[in-house]
Protein backbone atom coordinates (compact mmCIF):
# COMPACT_ATOMS: atom_id res chain seq x y z
CA UNK A 1 0.00 0.00 0.00
CA UNK A 2 2.93 2.55 1.09
CA UNK A 3 5.01 1.70 -2.49
CA UNK A 4 1.01 2.23 -4.31
CA UNK A 5 0.93 5.76 -2.44
CA UNK A 6 4.32 6.60 -3.65
CA UNK A 7 3.73 6.00 -7.17
CA UNK A 8 0.96 7.29 -7.37
CA UNK A 9 2.49 10.93 -6.32
CA UNK A 10 5.13 10.22 -9.02
CA UNK A 11 2.90 9.56 -11.57
CA UNK A 12 1.28 12.57 -10.34
CA UNK A 13 4.12 14.65 -10.51
CA UNK A 14 5.29 13.70 -13.96
CA UNK A 15 2.06 14.61 -15.17
CA UNK A 16 1.65 17.84 -13.52
CA UNK A 17 5.12 18.85 -14.82
CA UNK A 18 4.48 17.80 -18.52
CA UNK A 19 1.30 19.81 -18.33
CA UNK A 20 3.71 22.71 -16.92
CA UNK A 21 6.30 21.71 -20.01
CA UNK A 22 3.46 22.24 -22.29
CA UNK A 23 2.08 25.12 -21.26
CA UNK A 24 5.46 26.85 -21.58
CA UNK A 25 5.73 25.90 -25.30
CA UNK A 26 2.44 27.07 -26.05
CA UNK A 27 2.82 30.56 -24.44
CA UNK A 28 6.17 30.85 -26.07
CA UNK A 29 5.03 33.24 -29.17
CA UNK A 30 6.87 32.73 -32.43
CA UNK A 31 8.58 35.23 -34.48
CA UNK A 32 5.90 35.07 -37.14
CA UNK A 33 3.49 35.14 -34.27
CA UNK A 34 4.60 38.39 -32.84
CA UNK A 35 4.40 39.95 -36.24
CA UNK A 36 0.70 38.88 -36.55
CA UNK A 37 -0.22 40.03 -33.40
CA UNK A 38 1.04 43.55 -34.47
CA UNK A 39 -0.30 43.69 -37.77
CA UNK A 40 -3.93 42.51 -36.27
CA UNK A 41 -5.52 45.58 -35.79
CA UNK A 42 -7.90 46.90 -38.05
CA UNK A 43 -5.98 49.94 -39.21
CA UNK A 44 -2.86 50.78 -38.33
CA UNK A 45 -0.08 53.14 -39.94
CA UNK A 46 3.91 52.88 -40.11
CA UNK A 47 5.76 55.81 -40.30
CA UNK A 48 9.51 56.07 -41.23
CA UNK A 49 11.96 56.59 -38.25
CA UNK A 50 15.17 55.68 -39.70
CA UNK A 51 17.07 53.42 -42.46
CA UNK A 52 20.41 51.68 -42.55
CA UNK A 53 22.55 50.88 -45.70
CA UNK A 54 26.38 49.49 -46.28
CA UNK A 55 28.41 49.89 -49.38
CA UNK A 56 28.70 47.11 -51.86
CA UNK A 57 31.47 46.89 -54.86
CA UNK A 58 32.36 44.79 -57.26
CA UNK A 59 35.35 43.30 -55.69
CA UNK A 60 34.36 42.99 -51.96
CA UNK A 61 30.75 42.46 -52.29
CA UNK A 62 28.04 43.95 -49.74
CA UNK A 63 29.92 45.91 -46.60
CA UNK A 64 29.29 44.47 -43.33
CA UNK A 65 30.05 47.87 -41.61
CA UNK A 66 26.02 49.31 -41.63
CA UNK A 67 25.45 53.09 -41.30
CA UNK A 68 22.10 54.25 -40.03
CA UNK A 69 19.83 57.27 -41.24
CA UNK A 70 17.47 59.14 -39.06
CA UNK A 71 14.98 61.68 -40.00
CA UNK A 72 12.58 64.50 -39.22
CA UNK A 73 9.33 63.90 -37.93
CA UNK A 74 7.79 66.69 -40.15
CA UNK A 75 9.58 65.85 -43.63
CA UNK A 76 7.13 64.01 -46.31
CA UNK A 77 8.32 60.15 -45.85
CA UNK A 78 7.03 57.31 -46.93
CA UNK A 79 4.42 55.17 -45.08
CA UNK A 80 3.12 51.81 -44.52
CA UNK A 81 -0.61 51.21 -43.72
CA UNK A 82 -1.82 47.40 -42.37
CA UNK A 83 -5.67 46.11 -42.16
CA UNK A 84 -5.95 43.05 -40.27
CA UNK A 85 -2.36 41.65 -41.55
CA UNK A 86 -3.07 43.24 -44.98
CA UNK A 87 -0.25 45.89 -46.06
CA UNK A 88 -1.14 48.90 -48.44
CA UNK A 89 1.85 51.94 -49.70
CA UNK A 90 -0.15 54.98 -51.11
CA UNK A 91 -2.71 53.58 -53.36
CA UNK A 92 -1.07 50.41 -53.94
CA UNK A 93 -2.46 47.16 -52.25
CA UNK A 94 -0.12 44.08 -51.65
CA UNK A 95 -0.48 40.59 -50.75
CA UNK A 96 1.78 38.23 -48.45
CA UNK A 97 3.13 35.27 -50.37
CA UNK A 98 5.80 32.44 -49.15
CA UNK A 99 9.30 32.55 -49.33
CA UNK A 100 9.31 29.77 -52.35
CA UNK A 101 7.13 31.82 -54.04
CA UNK A 102 8.74 34.98 -53.68
CA UNK A 103 11.86 33.47 -54.75
CA UNK A 104 10.36 32.00 -57.59
CA UNK A 105 8.99 35.42 -58.84
CA UNK A 106 11.90 37.52 -57.69
CA UNK A 107 13.68 35.66 -60.58
CA UNK A 108 11.17 36.22 -62.86
CA UNK A 109 11.49 39.78 -63.30
CA UNK A 110 15.21 39.58 -64.62
CA UNK A 111 16.49 38.04 -67.79
CA UNK A 112 17.88 34.77 -67.69
CA UNK A 113 21.47 36.30 -67.94
CA UNK A 114 21.07 38.55 -65.27
CA UNK A 115 18.92 35.93 -62.87
CA UNK A 116 22.62 34.16 -61.60
CA UNK A 117 23.55 38.03 -60.48
CA UNK A 118 20.39 37.69 -58.14
CA UNK A 119 21.43 37.29 -54.18
CA UNK A 120 19.86 36.68 -50.82
CA UNK A 121 21.41 38.23 -48.05
CA UNK A 122 22.30 35.66 -45.11
CA UNK A 123 20.95 35.32 -41.39
CA UNK A 124 23.80 37.15 -40.18
CA UNK A 125 23.09 39.72 -42.34
CA UNK A 126 19.96 40.29 -41.60
CA UNK A 127 20.40 40.07 -37.70
CA UNK A 128 23.10 42.63 -38.38
CA UNK A 129 20.66 45.19 -39.48
CA UNK A 130 17.75 44.58 -37.13
CA UNK A 131 20.28 45.44 -34.35
CA UNK A 132 21.17 48.40 -35.97
CA UNK A 133 17.70 49.58 -36.09
CA UNK A 134 17.69 48.41 -32.71
CA UNK A 135 15.70 44.95 -32.63
CA UNK A 136 15.80 43.50 -29.27
CA UNK A 137 15.02 39.68 -31.42
CA UNK A 138 17.21 37.63 -33.77
CA UNK A 139 15.30 35.75 -36.74
CA UNK A 140 16.76 31.88 -37.48
CA UNK A 141 15.54 31.57 -40.95
CA UNK A 142 14.53 33.81 -43.75
CA UNK A 143 11.07 32.18 -43.90
CA UNK A 144 10.19 34.38 -40.25
CA UNK A 145 9.56 37.14 -42.44
CA UNK A 146 6.94 38.34 -44.39
CA UNK A 147 7.15 38.89 -48.12
CA UNK A 148 4.91 40.96 -50.50
CA UNK A 149 4.02 41.09 -54.29
CA UNK A 150 1.59 43.55 -55.62
CA UNK A 151 -1.84 42.15 -55.58
CA UNK A 152 -2.82 43.42 -59.64
CA UNK A 153 0.58 42.47 -61.16
CA UNK A 154 2.10 40.03 -58.59
CA UNK A 155 5.64 42.33 -58.44
CA UNK A 156 7.45 41.59 -55.68
CA UNK A 157 9.43 43.83 -52.90
CA UNK A 158 12.86 43.29 -52.16
CA UNK A 159 12.33 43.70 -48.39
CA UNK A 160 11.20 40.47 -45.86
CA UNK A 161 8.84 42.09 -42.99
CA UNK A 162 9.13 41.48 -39.83
CA UNK A 163 6.76 43.32 -36.52
CA UNK A 164 7.40 43.98 -33.34
CA UNK A 165 4.68 45.97 -30.83
CA UNK A 166 4.88 49.41 -32.72
CA UNK A 167 8.21 48.58 -34.66
CA UNK A 168 7.70 47.41 -38.01
CA UNK A 169 10.85 46.62 -39.93
CA UNK A 170 11.67 46.08 -43.86
CA UNK A 171 14.60 44.29 -44.50
CA UNK A 172 16.28 44.41 -47.71
CA UNK A 173 16.78 40.53 -48.48
CA UNK A 174 17.40 41.07 -52.43
CA UNK A 175 20.41 42.10 -54.17
CA UNK A 176 22.21 42.21 -57.26
CA UNK A 177 25.61 41.91 -58.09
CA UNK A 178 27.64 45.30 -59.35
CA UNK A 179 28.81 45.16 -62.70
CA UNK A 180 31.06 48.02 -62.60
CA UNK A 181 34.29 49.13 -60.29
CA UNK A 182 32.20 52.01 -58.78
CA UNK A 183 31.39 51.73 -54.92
CA UNK A 184 27.32 52.41 -54.58
CA UNK A 185 25.54 52.44 -51.38
CA UNK A 186 23.07 49.62 -51.10
CA UNK A 187 19.79 50.10 -48.60
CA UNK A 188 19.75 47.39 -45.97
CA UNK A 189 16.22 48.02 -43.76
CA UNK A 190 13.83 50.59 -42.56
CA UNK A 191 12.36 50.93 -39.20
CA UNK A 192 8.46 52.35 -39.53
CA UNK A 193 7.10 53.08 -36.21
CA UNK A 194 3.23 52.80 -35.10
CA UNK A 195 2.47 56.15 -33.35
CA UNK A 196 -0.75 56.18 -31.80
CA UNK A 197 -1.24 59.87 -32.09
CA UNK A 198 -3.69 62.23 -30.32
CA UNK A 199 -7.28 60.97 -31.27
CA UNK A 200 -9.39 63.00 -33.34
CA UNK A 201 -12.91 63.67 -32.93
CA UNK A 202 -14.97 61.16 -34.05
CA UNK A 203 -19.04 61.45 -34.78
CA UNK A 204 -19.02 65.20 -34.61
CA UNK A 205 -22.00 67.09 -36.07
CA UNK A 206 -21.17 69.30 -38.92
CA UNK A 207 -23.46 71.68 -38.00
CA UNK A 208 -22.24 71.83 -34.48
CA UNK A 209 -18.55 73.29 -35.85
CA UNK A 210 -20.20 76.69 -37.51
CA UNK A 211 -18.76 79.81 -36.47
CA UNK A 212 -15.09 81.76 -36.24
CA UNK A 213 -12.15 80.18 -35.68
CA UNK A 214 -9.17 81.65 -34.44
CA UNK A 215 -5.54 80.60 -34.69
CA UNK A 216 -3.98 82.66 -32.11
CA UNK A 217 -0.11 81.61 -32.70
CA UNK A 218 -0.88 82.68 -36.39
CA UNK A 219 1.42 86.03 -37.62
CA UNK A 220 -1.88 87.23 -40.08
CA UNK A 221 -1.29 88.23 -43.46
CA UNK A 222 -2.40 88.17 -46.60
CA UNK A 223 -2.16 84.86 -47.18
CA UNK A 224 -2.48 83.30 -43.78
CA UNK A 225 -5.49 85.24 -41.88
CA UNK A 226 -5.37 83.00 -39.33
CA UNK A 227 -8.78 82.97 -39.04
CA UNK A 228 -11.21 80.09 -40.39
CA UNK A 229 -15.31 80.95 -41.01
CA UNK A 230 -17.07 77.32 -41.05
CA UNK A 231 -21.11 77.00 -42.59
CA UNK A 232 -23.10 74.02 -43.04
CA UNK A 233 -20.02 71.74 -44.01
CA UNK A 234 -17.75 73.84 -45.61
CA UNK A 235 -14.43 75.80 -44.64
CA UNK A 236 -14.26 79.73 -45.94
CA UNK A 237 -10.93 81.30 -45.39
CA UNK A 238 -10.14 84.78 -47.04
CA UNK A 239 -6.71 84.59 -49.05
CA UNK A 240 -5.23 88.10 -50.57
CA UNK A 241 -8.85 89.17 -52.48
CA UNK A 242 -10.48 85.62 -52.78
CA UNK A 243 -12.81 83.29 -50.65
CA UNK A 244 -11.60 79.93 -50.83
CA UNK A 245 -13.86 77.14 -49.82
CA UNK A 246 -12.91 73.54 -49.23
CA UNK A 247 -15.54 70.75 -48.00
CA UNK A 248 -15.68 69.16 -44.57
CA UNK A 249 -15.59 65.78 -45.46
CA UNK A 250 -17.01 63.10 -42.39
CA UNK A 251 -14.43 59.88 -43.45
CA UNK A 252 -17.11 57.48 -41.62
CA UNK A 253 -19.02 57.47 -44.90
CA UNK A 254 -16.19 55.54 -46.86
CA UNK A 255 -15.16 52.16 -47.07
CA UNK A 256 -12.07 51.77 -44.99
CA UNK A 257 -10.43 50.07 -48.63
CA UNK A 258 -11.51 52.61 -50.09
CA UNK A 259 -9.45 55.01 -48.02
CA UNK A 260 -6.68 52.90 -48.27
CA UNK A 261 -6.71 52.88 -52.01
CA UNK A 262 -6.69 56.60 -52.28
CA UNK A 263 -3.29 57.87 -52.51
CA UNK A 264 -4.44 61.56 -51.42
CA UNK A 265 -5.63 60.46 -48.17
CA UNK A 266 -2.97 58.16 -47.77
CA UNK A 267 -0.43 61.03 -48.42
CA UNK A 268 -2.50 63.22 -45.59
CA UNK A 269 -2.75 60.38 -43.09
CA UNK A 270 1.08 60.28 -43.24
CA UNK A 271 1.18 64.07 -42.98
CA UNK A 272 -0.47 63.70 -39.79
CA UNK A 273 1.21 60.61 -37.84
CA UNK A 274 4.61 62.38 -38.57
CA UNK A 275 2.80 65.39 -36.51
CA UNK A 276 1.59 62.93 -33.75
CA UNK A 277 -2.02 62.72 -35.36
CA UNK A 278 -4.39 60.53 -36.42
CA UNK A 279 -6.15 60.44 -39.72
CA UNK A 280 -8.60 57.46 -39.95
CA UNK A 281 -12.10 56.59 -40.66
CA UNK A 282 -13.60 58.05 -37.81
CA UNK A 283 -12.03 61.62 -38.32
CA UNK A 284 -13.70 64.78 -39.67
CA UNK A 285 -11.50 66.56 -41.59
CA UNK A 286 -10.85 68.87 -44.47
CA UNK A 287 -7.73 70.66 -46.67
CA UNK A 288 -7.17 73.34 -49.01
CA UNK A 289 -5.06 74.54 -52.23
CA UNK A 290 -2.04 74.76 -50.27
CA UNK A 291 -2.20 71.18 -48.83
CA UNK A 292 -2.80 71.96 -45.42
CA UNK A 293 -5.03 69.19 -43.39
CA UNK A 294 -7.24 70.38 -41.34
CA UNK A 295 -8.28 67.52 -38.88
CA UNK A 296 -11.38 68.30 -35.75
CA UNK A 297 -9.98 67.23 -32.56
CA UNK A 298 -13.83 68.29 -30.86
CA UNK A 299 -16.60 70.53 -31.99
CA UNK A 300 -14.06 73.74 -30.28
CA UNK A 301 -10.96 72.82 -31.71
CA UNK A 302 -9.22 71.56 -34.99
CA UNK A 303 -5.52 71.40 -35.64
CA UNK A 304 -4.07 72.61 -39.38
CA UNK A 305 -1.03 70.34 -40.33
CA UNK A 306 1.69 71.02 -43.06
CA UNK A 307 4.56 72.71 -43.97
CA UNK A 308 6.51 71.32 -41.06
CA UNK A 309 4.29 72.75 -38.32
CA UNK A 310 1.02 72.37 -36.52
CA UNK A 311 -1.38 75.09 -35.85
CA UNK A 312 -4.10 74.90 -33.27
CA UNK A 313 -7.50 76.87 -34.14
CA UNK A 314 -10.00 77.35 -31.12
CA UNK A 315 -13.75 78.87 -32.39
CA UNK A 316 -14.69 81.82 -30.53
CA UNK A 317 -18.03 82.20 -31.83
CA UNK A 318 -20.97 79.66 -33.35
CA UNK A 319 -22.07 83.34 -35.80
CA UNK A 320 -19.84 84.58 -38.51
CA UNK A 321 -19.60 88.47 -38.72
CA UNK A 322 -21.12 89.43 -42.10
CA UNK A 323 -17.63 91.74 -42.92
CA UNK A 324 -15.61 88.19 -42.48
CA UNK A 325 -17.93 86.28 -45.32
CA UNK A 326 -20.93 87.79 -46.54
CA UNK A 327 -23.96 85.92 -47.02
CA UNK A 328 -23.88 87.39 -50.50
CA UNK A 329 -20.41 85.12 -51.04
CA UNK A 330 -22.41 82.17 -49.61
CA UNK A 331 -25.10 82.67 -51.65
CA UNK A 332 -22.91 82.95 -54.90
CA UNK A 333 -20.84 79.24 -54.10
CA UNK A 334 -24.26 77.84 -53.46
CA UNK A 335 -26.16 79.08 -56.49
CA UNK A 336 -22.67 78.82 -58.70
CA UNK A 337 -22.71 74.44 -57.71
CA UNK A 338 -26.12 74.93 -59.12
CA UNK A 339 -25.47 76.42 -61.80
CA UNK A 340 -22.61 73.66 -62.85
CA UNK A 341 -23.56 69.94 -62.07
CA UNK A 342 -20.62 68.01 -61.47
CA UNK A 343 -18.43 70.91 -60.36
CA UNK A 344 -18.13 72.81 -57.15
CA UNK A 345 -17.24 76.79 -56.82
CA UNK A 346 -14.04 76.94 -55.00
CA UNK A 347 -13.02 80.29 -55.50
CA UNK A 348 -14.46 84.00 -55.85
CA UNK A 349 -12.31 86.66 -56.74
CA UNK A 350 -13.48 90.12 -55.85
CA UNK A 351 -11.62 93.20 -57.49
CA UNK A 352 -12.78 96.74 -59.76
CA UNK A 353 -14.41 94.45 -61.86
CA UNK A 354 -17.31 91.68 -61.94
CA UNK A 355 -16.50 89.22 -59.33
CA UNK A 356 -14.93 85.92 -60.71
CA UNK A 357 -15.85 82.32 -59.67
CA UNK A 358 -13.50 79.62 -60.07
CA UNK A 359 -14.68 76.61 -60.84
CA UNK A 360 -13.50 73.44 -59.64
CA UNK A 361 -14.36 69.56 -60.29
CA UNK A 362 -13.82 68.79 -56.68
CA UNK A 363 -13.38 70.77 -53.33
CA UNK A 364 -13.01 67.66 -51.44
CA UNK A 365 -9.23 68.31 -50.56
CA UNK A 366 -8.81 65.12 -48.54
CA UNK A 367 -9.90 62.04 -51.37
CA UNK A 368 -9.52 64.08 -54.47
CA UNK A 369 -6.20 65.01 -56.00
CA UNK A 370 -7.61 67.24 -58.44
CA UNK A 371 -9.43 68.86 -55.55
CA UNK A 372 -9.50 73.00 -56.08
CA UNK A 373 -7.64 72.60 -59.18
CA UNK A 374 -9.77 75.81 -61.53
CA UNK A 375 -11.22 73.91 -64.62
CA UNK A 376 -12.86 77.65 -65.66
CA UNK A 377 -13.50 81.52 -64.19
CA UNK A 378 -16.72 82.49 -64.95
CA UNK A 379 -17.51 86.63 -64.73
CA UNK A 380 -21.08 87.04 -62.46
CA UNK A 381 -23.21 89.59 -61.47
CA UNK A 382 -25.20 89.55 -58.33
CA UNK A 383 -28.15 91.78 -57.95
CA UNK A 384 -31.20 90.60 -56.09
CA UNK A 385 -29.77 87.52 -54.52
CA UNK A 386 -29.34 85.97 -57.91
CA UNK A 387 -26.52 84.91 -60.07
CA UNK A 388 -25.98 86.04 -63.88
CA UNK A 389 -23.16 84.17 -65.27
CA UNK A 390 -21.34 87.29 -67.71
CA UNK A 391 -19.27 85.02 -69.73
Amino acid sequence: MHKLKIFTIALLILVISGCSLQSKKKTTPTIKMTTREALKPAEKTWTFTKGVSSKQTKRQGVADKLTESVISKTDELSSWTTSKGKFMSGSVNYKQVSFKKWQRDTQKNYTKSAQSKIHFMSITQVNAVLKKLGANFKITKLTDLIFLETKINGMTLPQGFVAHKKQLYALNIQYVDVDTDQTITLGRGQLFTATNGKKTGSQLSLSKLNGTWIAAATTTSANDTGKLMIKNGYIYQHRYNSFERSAIQDLNSYSLISLNQNQTYALQKANASNAGYQLTRKSVASGDSLGYLYLFINQNKLVRIGQGEVTSYSKTSTLIAANDLPQDDITIFNQMDQKNPGEAASTITVDASAPLVGMSSSIKYLTDGEAGQITSSQAIDFENGKVTVTN
